[in-house]
């Protein structure tokens, strides 16, 4: 857990207050949210009631993207005001501007640093699950910060980051696919489709 609570020091957050996304907006994220929350790719930690999993997707205006909000993890579905938009960000200063009735995830540069390695990346799944990292691990499917260039669909574990799966795509679809796939393999023995 030494890793999250890193990640809450370096997190600076001006968040502006307004309205809620429109239902529509977070439609898709939801679909896939509810899912990954059935397994357990989703929730939170019991112990230390931190939440884990984080799901975005571009907003038309390339610079912006919606996001789950902050410390929603122990709910099975979310509202269009648990999530929010992510307007600016300034990578040397951690600090990140959102817009919402909710914080953004702490994951929220992460997310920024991959839809700014490739504006072709239009979701990003961030699920936890010790088996499938244990695996990705082993696989050689772990990198490091700074990482992913010019690539528009792809999973990865981040060195340093315990438990973290990342998948990203141009499509929701794909995105998460690529993190049942893995599922699939791992934990019920299924052929990856």
């Amino acid at each position: 857990m030494s890793g999250h609570d890193d990640k809450l020091s370096k997190f600076k957050l001006t968040l502006k207050r307004a309205s809620a996304p429109d239902s529509s907006e977070v439609h898709t994220l939801e679909k896939w949210r509810a899912l990954f929350y059935k397994l357990q790719l989703v929730g939170e930690y019991p112990n230390e009631k931190i939440g884990f999993g984080t799901l975005s997707c571009r907003l038309p205006d390339k610079n912006t993207f919606l996001i789950t909000g902050g410390q929603t993890g122990h709910l099975a579905y979310l509202q269009p005001h648990h999530y929010c938009r992510v307007t600016h960000f300034d990578l040397k200063k951690g600090h990140v501007i959102a817009e919402g009735l909710i914080a953004p995830s702490i994951e929220s540069l992460t997310h920024f640093e991959l839809y700014e390695s490739d504006p072709n990346i239009q979701f990003i799944f961030h699920v936890h699950h010790h088996k499938l990292w244990e695996y990705m691990q082993t696989s050689g499917k772990e990198v490091p910060r700074g990482f992913i260039k010019n690539q528009e669909s792809g999973i990865f574990i981040l060195k340093g980051h315990q438990d973290e799966i990342i998948a990203f795509s141009t499509t929701a679809e794909e995105a998460g696919k690529l993190v049942l796939d893995l599922y699939r393999k791992i934990i019920t023995g299924e052929p990856e489709s």
